[in-house]
């Protein structure tokens, strides 16, 4: 297998990305270069690369001198599923015999965002298996909505109390004055522009008053790049409410293939009353099923998440236990 640098890598993100989708089960926007090198450079300690790439596509993990343990660029939250590729089996033979050669350095392989039971789990089970012990670790859940039927398609799914309480929504809305901006940008200064208009929104919501927010610490930066790399490869999505003049309320999010992934939304807090929220997760719907995109990933586990979606898609963290052979 190649060696990569982290520049290497970042260089190879659209060949990487090629790789992501290719793999069934995983969670794919999460997964891809445009949420792992955000994280990686934002969210996460200083670690070395531990990149490696094939034809059989790619590992792509840091060494954590701190724990001895080789990670997922993003382990924030653990939905990054590192080993991607069109041939899973050849993928993790030889990043097994590459881990199993550098043995002495690492205690623990951490592989988060598994599917249970499916091609990458069973890969890893069966060529790391034979010289080290592999465990399930903890379970990520995320909720899926199918915008299959259209607009129509996905409210039916939806139970009734919801339907009628975004029917009283907008009606609501439409008696105030209350309209909803698409917004795609496409090269950074736009992006960054872009970011300054979410965060403004971002800084009255209830989420910042609580200290919840995006707009200030880790999570800023990371989303600031998140945003970057979505506009200039044309896969940011963006909507806001408006209302006499101003912005009121966000819905950013970003697709890749057929499937959108919502990342944040956030309202003024002194509109708390019209339900922004879902009002502008409704019209992004109408702006995603009219350009085609067929599956609403709307992210981890949450109460509201249940309301809008009907699918549950759930990964697992695999550990790789080295302990015997480290410091070897």
């Amino acid at each position: 297998m190649e060696t990569l640098t982290l520049a290497d890598f970042d260089a190879a993100a659209a060949e990487f990305d090629a790789a992501v989708v290719a793999t069934p089960g995983i969670d794919h926007f999460c997964s891809s270069s445009a949420w792992v090198l955000p994280a990686a450079e934002a969210l996460m300690p200083a670690r070395d690369p531990w990149l490696f790439r094939s034809e059989a596509g790619f590992a792509a993990c840091m060494h954590n001198d701190a724990f001895g343990s080789v990670e997922p660029l993003e382990l924030a939250w653990g939905l990054a599923c590192p080993l991607v590729g069109h041939d899973l089996e050849r993928l993790c033979a030889g990043f097994a015999a590459e881990c199993l050669f550098r043995r002495g350095a690492w205690r623990y392989l951490a592989l988060s965002g598994v599917p249970m039971h499916g091609e990458v789990c069973r890969a890893v089970v069966r060529h790391f298996g034979p010289s080290f012990p592999v465990r399930v670790g903890a379970s990520t859940v995320r909720h899926v909505a199918s915008l299959e039927g259209g607009v129509d398609g996905f409210l039916g799914r939806r139970s009734r109390n919801l339907r009628k309480g975004l029917r009283q929504a907008l009606r609501a809305a439409v008696a105030a004055g209350i309209g909803f901006e698409s917004v795609r940008v496409g090269d950074v200064a736009a992006a960054d522009a872009l970011y300054a208009r979410i965060l403004a929104v971002e800084e009255r919501s209830w989420k910042a008053r609580e200290g919840h927010g995006i707009a200030a610490g880790p999570m800023c930066e990371f989303y600031r790049r998140m945003i970057r790399r979505l506009a200039v490869d044309g896969r940011q999505r963006t909507l806001f409410g408006r209302h006499e003049g101003r912005d009121v309320s966000y819905i950013l999010g970003g697709v890749l293939g057929q499937r959108y992934r919502g990342l944040q939304f956030s309202y003024d807090a002194d509109h708390e009353a019209f339900g922004l929220g879902g009002l502008g997760q409704y019209h992004q719907v109408i702006e995603l099923v009219a350009e085609g995109v067929t599956q609403y990933d709307l992210g981890t586990d949450m109460d509201y998440k249940r309301r809008w979606a009907e699918q549950v898609e759930e990964t697992v963290m695999l550990v790789v236990d080295n302990r015997a052979g480290f410091g070897g």
